[in-house]
């Protein structure tokens, strides 16, 4: 077993960790004269919608996943003949190439700029009454760092045909969009700003195909930096 290995568990200890302590934290934030603010109440009632939460949910499910496939390959190091079953390895796999990365790019490119640009459009100062800088840099920064360093210690090979993965990824989109039109319909609210301040303009469906326009993009940029960091490596890297 490669030293890789260590690393890696090392960064799957750390990701749950982070995620489940932040989790934690800002769940008790939710009480008390905050709660009095329409804009604390939005975010407390549409916490499990929000794309960004998606997001570091599959960082945490994934970290615990390839930390129990790691430990099962470490224990039967010495059985030369083992293998670690193919549908954990597949799994593992499919798991980060078509969940885990594309949705980290994605919440990364897409929260900063509109941050910095319009915070209101997506994440409204009266948030900042129960969410700190440094949960709000969780979510939204360290991100990016916990899926690289995936990147980076765990070598994988491009799969041969690369259109189911992409439809994987697109269909993961359509179904967050139609998350957020069955929140509207029921609700009578969107859960991000924007939508209802784009909606009656062609802006609005213009956002969405900009979304699916990117995504492939995104997931290809995980195959440049794989070839980037692994290519001329010879030796096997489990």
């Amino acid at each position: 077993m490669s030293h890789h290995a260590y690393l890696r568990i090392l960064g799957y200890v750390t990701t749950i960790a982070l995620h489940v302590s932040n989790i934690t934290v800002m769940m008790t934030s939710f009480h008390g004269e905050p709660m009095k603010n329409a804009y604390v109440r939005h975010f407390s009632e549409m916490q499990f919608f929000f794309f960004t939460c998606w997001t570091f949910f599959f960082q945490t499910v994934y970290a615990i996943f390839a930390l129990y496939t790691d430990v099962l390959t470490l224990k039967n190091t010495d059985n030369k003949l083992y293998e670690l079953p193919k549908l954990l390895a597949g799994a593992r796999d499919a798991f980060f190439t078509i969940m885990v990365y594309p949705s980290t790019i994605l919440v990364f490119t897409v929260f900063w700029p509109f941050f910095y640009y319009d915070r209101s459009l997506l994440f409204p100062a009266d948030i900042d009454l129960v969410i700190s800088k440094t949960s709000n840099h969780i979510m939204h920064t360290y991100i990016l760092p916990i899926a690289i360093w995936e990147v980076m210690f765990r070598r994988r090979k491009p799969p041969k045909s690369h259109v189911w993965h992409i439809l994987g990824v697109e269909a993961l989109a359509l179904t967050y969009f139609s998350v957020l039109f069955f929140v509207h319909a029921v609700k009578g609210v969107w859960i991000y700003p924007i939508f209802g301040i784009l909606k009656g303009s062609i802006l609005f469906y213009l956002f969405f195909l900009a979304i699916l326009a990117v995504l492939p993009f995104m997931y290809f940029t995980q195959w440049t930096l794989t070839s980037l960091l692994w290519e001329g490596k010879k030796k096997k890297v489990y």
